[in-house]
């Protein structure tokens, strides 16, 4: 049910979890000052904040996408400080103290603000259970529910969060001054509860559930590489595509839900598709062990070999 889980056709993987590059250290970043309040869309499968930073030609946009409650998210960052060579590794770094992540992260196109880098399942804090549940849930041993929509980043942890620095290969570092991440995090995280109601999820019975959605088998032959829409394959047309299935009681997926694509639209419905036709999970279990209608989301991300 967490963003933590992928689905692949090539590559699972958008980044490897690893130290920050060690060059960052050698060379003072560029420090890029707000340019804009926080900005947050509240939309129908997703929540998205975003930030400038920067005037002129060092303006660069920050965004920030949860598409359910949990500690991880997506991120968008984009402008003419991040120019880099095509296949040029990239590394996160949120501080004093925070989450720390490199690797070959997605690129892209947006604008006046490419070129974009797109990052992950990332944290702005490493939460204590990140080795054993991937940071989306704790589970509460008096009570023994599952705290699935709880975050095991503290609000502490977040609050203390105030610069993000990204360093591309070689080039300079570029630090945004975010200030305290405890105001925007925490109206993000009350745009994530609001999504559950928008989709017909009790919220407070899903607070006590016994058992999270579970998938039957391994989710990554749902989708495979004959599934690759071959127009687009062809073409050497990649996409990434994020997905909620709704489940019923009785483990079957009822619907597919597209949360963000990187289109053509092709790939949504390859994904919903194949989904449709193979997913099968074991139900959510309520607070007194009876299935419940649930969900389970994830991302195919769709690469040419």
């Amino acid at each position: 049910m967490t963003a933590a889980r992928q689905i692949g056709i090539a590559c699972a993987l958008l980044s490897a979890l690893g130290g920050f590059a060690a060059q960052a250290a050698a060379k003072e970043p560029l420090v890029l000052r707000p340019a804009s309040q926080w900005v947050l869309d509240y939309a129908d499968d997703s929540c998205r904040m975003a930030r400038t930073f920067g005037e002129g030609e060092e303006k660069t946009i920050f965004i920030l996408e949860r598409y359910e409650p949990g500690d991880r998210f997506s991120l968008i960052v984009g402008g003419d400080p991040l120019k880099a060579q095509l296949y040029t590794d990239t590394a996160f770094r949120f501080g004093p103290d925070g989450y720390e992540e490199e690797g070959a992260f997605r690129t892209g196109e947006m604008g006046e603000y490419s070129p974009i880098v797109l990052g992950s399942g990332l944290f702005l804090a490493a939460p204590p259970n990140l080795g054993e549940r991937g940071g989306a849930e704790a589970r509460d041993a008096d009570a023994g529910t599952i705290s699935v929509f709880d975050q095991a980043i503290a609000f502490e942890q977040e609050a203390a969060i105030t610069w993000l620095e990204i360093q591309r290969g070689k080039r300079r570092p570029v630090r945004l001054a975010l200030g305290s991440m405890g105001p925007p995090m925490a109206a993000m995280r009350k745009c994530t509860e609001e999504l559950l109601t928008h989709w017909g999820i009790d919220l407070e019975s899903h607070r006590a559930l016994t058992r999270e959605v579970r998938p039957k088998g391994n989710p990554g032959h749902w989708v495979v590489s004959r599934d690759y829409p071959g127009d687009l394959a062809s073409k050497g047309v990649e996409g990434l595509v994020h997905f909620r299935l709704s489940v019923s009681a009785e483990g079957v997926p009822t619907d597919c839900h597209i949360q963000r694509s990187i289109r053509p639209r092709d790939f949504d419905e390859a994904v919903c598709n194949a989904l449709m036709r193979r997913a099968r999970f074991e139900p959510a279990l309520d607070s007194q062990g009876r299935p419940v209608a649930s969900y389970w989301r994830s991302t195919v991300n769709f690469l040419v070999p």
